[in-house]
């Protein structure tokens, strides 16, 4: 029983656990709001359990007595009685609302920047599609700034798709912090991080062409214009495949952590290089590059020549290391234990960005 008051957050379920043994006991949180009561279920013959409990602090013991009083000394419970409360409580939520597989650039400047946005959508009542579409449209105008031919255009769009990739943060804290993920959020953000990428490389390419891009200029974007989404279906093809899912928008991001649990596990230097590749084309690090390549040269032709560059890379894994790909990402999707709950990047999770 949770007072008013009191927002619980995941942390606690430990607590409880350990205290499965007790019928019942007073749960304080906090020195003047009400205590949250706990109530353990009971057995088949209808008594109180008896395995398990002890002190949450003291790690094992006894089992506390019936309305025995815990005190917590740790913030697993959140106070929201005012509106200064309730915005402290949003930010420690939210501070903590990242993913495991978070690069260092996600973690330490994505993830400021969205919390931000997600904080003021969350307030004014935005739903984490809505963040969803928000993306979107940055990511869209990113690609119309590219058409143009100016270096300022080219700096402009090239920035515009980098905070589309921040953006795209946006969505997956607020799904996490409203309980709100479903399967058709996912999709729906999988699709526009995908259809983002893509115009933004139909964008650049559109700005080649009206810079003049020659004949050889002109083979190799129509090597990436067709490269691109036809490596991007096989990879979703994989990643399917691996979960068993009928979804046909799936994030590819269990590729990458495969590729590099395979050059762990393997140890050769081609799947060393290939890692890293794989790393840079990862999303947080592949519109930062995006940005870079943008502020160094005015010419579109340096974008699709450094896709052109990794596509080829991936394509040569994918041709020649399929079968170690495929065990290391059946591996990453759907671990072999005994546990089995469900997270972030298994086969049951509703993973937002």
């Amino acid at each position: 029983m949770i007072p008013a008051e009191a927002a619980i957050t995941p942390a606690l379920f430990p607590l409880l656990r350990m205290l499965s043994a007790s019928r019942s006991c007073r749960i304080v949180w906090h020195p003047v709001h009400p205590p949250l009561r706990w109530m353990a279920a009971a057995g088949p013959d209808g008594a109180a359990p008896e395995q398990g409990g002890g002190d949450p602090h003291a790690g094992g013991g006894s089992p506390p007595a019936v309305d025995d009083t815990f005190e917590l000394d740790a913030p697993v419970v959140l106070d929201i009685s005012t509106a200064a409360a309730r915005h402290d409580a949003a930010w420690r939520l939210l501070n903590s609302s990242g993913k495991p597989q978070d690069g260092w650039l996600s973690r330490h400047v994505h993830r400021r920047v969205s919390r931000v946005f997600s904080y003021v959508f969350m307030r004014i009542g935005l739903s984490a599609n809505a963040a969803t579409l928000f993306a979107c449209v940055i990511g869209l105008l990113a690609a119309y700034m590219m058409t143009g031919t100016s270096h300022t255009s080219m700096i402009a769009g090239g920035f515009l798709f980098w905070f589309a990739s921040i953006a795209d943060g946006i969505d997956g804290e607020i799904a996490r912090l409203t309980l709100s993920e479903s399967r058709f959020g996912e999709q729906l953000d999988t699709g526009v991080d995908q259809l983002t990428h893509l115009a933004g490389l139909l964008g650049v390419l559109i700005g080649w062409s009206r810079q003049g891009i020659g004949p050889a200029g002109g083979a190799l974007a129509v090597g990436v214009a067709v490269g691109t989404p036809a490596l991007l279906l096989w990879a979703m093809a994989l990643v399917r495949r691996a979960r068993r899912t009928d979804q046909f928008f799936v994030p590819t991001k269990p590729i990458e952590i495969a590729i590099r649990r395979a050059a762990q596990d393997h140890g050769t230097m081609a799947l060393r290089a290939t890692a890293a590749v794989f790393l840079l084309f990862r999303r947080e690090a592949f519109s930062f590059a995006f940005f870079l390549l943008s502020l160094f040269t005015a010419q579109r032709a340096a974008i699709p020549a450094a896709i052109a560059a990794g596509l080829a890379v991936v394509l040569l894994t994918f041709l020649t290391a399929g079968g170690t790909l495929s065990r290391a990402l059946q591996e990453t999707v759907d671990p072999p234990s005994a546990d089995t709950t469900t997270g972030p990047g298994t086969s049951g999770s509703a993973a937002r960005a």
